[in-house]
């Protein structure tokens, strides 16, 4: 009977080495993703590019914070702390929902000026940034589809990480708008619509 506690243990412990293997993977590609969105967005003038590498910074804070969370939560409970630290995972996924509720505001606001003021943008980087966020960001759901299922913070990340997916391929779809047909509106109208998508997601979460 010892001898089976010791083993579940082990493999318990096997399996939060590996989760955190895998996020702090996941949160070196979204570094990378957010650099190239944010160095491509300022180069081509495409504000949905720099509000999709917005997404992506708010996914790198949440993925810190997620394995920041994780961490501590595997401390073991004391007197003064009896349910352990296991709080700390709930306070950063409400920290994380409220950081893009305000990313997701300030992006309304200046996709609506850009909408009537539009401009020119260089749509060739938006498509291969757009390609590139999607390769990426699909990689790191993978990574951390497993932890999501029975964690609160680890559920927050994947769905951040699962609407970066979907955001990239709008801003792809409107890059090869703006690249065949000049319509160059289109960019701040996928802006909006990735805010908009930001504080409705965020809300649940903040509920």
């Amino acid at each position: 009977m010892k001898d089976t506690h010791n083993h579940n243990n082990h493999g318990h412990t096997h399996h939060h080495v590996q989760s955190g293997k895998n996020l702090f993977i996941t949160i070196i590609l979204n570094i990378i993703i957010t650099i190239a969105q944010i160095t491509g967005g300022i180069f081509s003038g495409s504000l949905a590019l720099l509000s999709d590498a917005l997404h992506n910074f708010s996914d790198v804070m949440s993925l810190v914070i997620a394995w920041w969370a994780k961490r501590i939560s595997l401390k073991q409970n004391s007197e003064e702390k009896t349910f352990g630290y296991k709080r700390a995972e709930i306070l950063a996924a409400l920290f994380n929902a409220s950081l893009l509720a305000g990313i997701g505001i300030y992006l309304i606001v200046e996709g609506i000026h850009k909408f009537f003021n539009p401009q020119v943008i260089e749509s060739s980087i938006v498509i291969y940034l757009a390609i590139l966020s999607i390769v990426l960001n699909a990689a790191s759901v993978l990574l951390i589809k497993d932890d999501a299922h029975d964690n609160l913070n680890m559920k927050a990340a994947y769905l951040h990480l699962l609407t970066d997916v979907m955001t990239s391929v709008a801003v792809l779809l409107g890059g090869i708008g703006m690249y065949y047909m000049n319509l160059f509106w289109i960019d701040p109208l996928i802006s909006i619509a990735i805010a908009m998508y930001l504080i409705k997601s965020s809300y649940s979460l903040i509920k």
